[in-house]
């Protein structure tokens, strides 16, 4: 890890977090613990080497932990401590950050089930909705699911426990529906989003994830 060589909390957690591959690491240990194959197939382009040094140092900096699973053959879980659990409203505001200039993906980006499941975490915004809803949300080829509640939102990827109270599908145009940049009614109309379930818990839906586009207008 980079040592910056300065007594200051922002250049200790860049030590820690500035390396290549470590928040998107973090955020899938932040939406569960993970076994090295699951890590590996679930951020693709990371070199097998880069993810064993990368876990390595997260571990020596306390922010995440190996656990033998029970079961026979159930090999090592990795996790986040207490510490690292610390760093989830971080992670989630980074993630806010880097989306507000997002509008579409680029051909050769990819969208997760964990990285769907963090998104949805990040944007969510307590007090828009009154009663508890289970939202199913499929974004292309990721799946992820949130129950929200008045003030607060629980996620995660795959499939819900139980049946849903409104199931999303839809493509890149999530974001800018999301954003506020494409309406409902547009998005329905078009087909770029699909909904099934009570339509009030699709407008709950798009009031409690709203993530507005960064105004660049005006710089180069």
């Amino acid at each position: 890890m980079k040592d910056y060589g300065q007594f200051c909390g922002l250049a200790k957690a860049g030590g820690v977090l500035g390396e290549r591959w470590s928040l998107l690491i973090l955020r899938d240990l932040s939406i569960g613990p993970r076994r090295f194959k699951d890590l590996l197939e679930g951020l693709p382009g990371i070199p097998t080497s880069v993810l064993t040094t990368r876990l390595r140092e997260l571990q020596s900096a306390s922010v995440i932990h190996r656990t033998a699973q029970d079961r026979p053959g159930g090999g090592v879980l990795y996790g986040l401590t207490p510490h690292g659990h610390g760093l989830l409203p971080i992670l989630d505001a980074i993630g806010r950050w880097g989306a507000a200039t997002m509008v579409s993906p680029a051909d050769d980006d990819v969208i997760t089930d964990a990285s769907l499941a963090a998104a949805l975490r990040a944007a969510f915004r307590p007090g828009a909705v009154r009663v508890a809803t289970t939202y199913a949300v499929h974004a292309g080829p990721a799946s992820a699911w949130a129950i929200v509640e008045p003030d607060r939102a629980i996620v995660g990827e795959g499939e819900p426990g139980g049946p849903p109270d409104l199931t999303i599908r839809a493509g890149p145009q999530l974001r800018l529906l999301l954003a506020g940049r494409m309406t409902p009614a547009d998005a329905l109309s078009s087909g770029a989003v699909r909904h099934t379930g009570p339509p009030a818990a699709f407008d709950d839906f798009i009031r409690a994830f709203h993530v507005p586009l960064a105004d660049t207008a005006g710089i180069p």
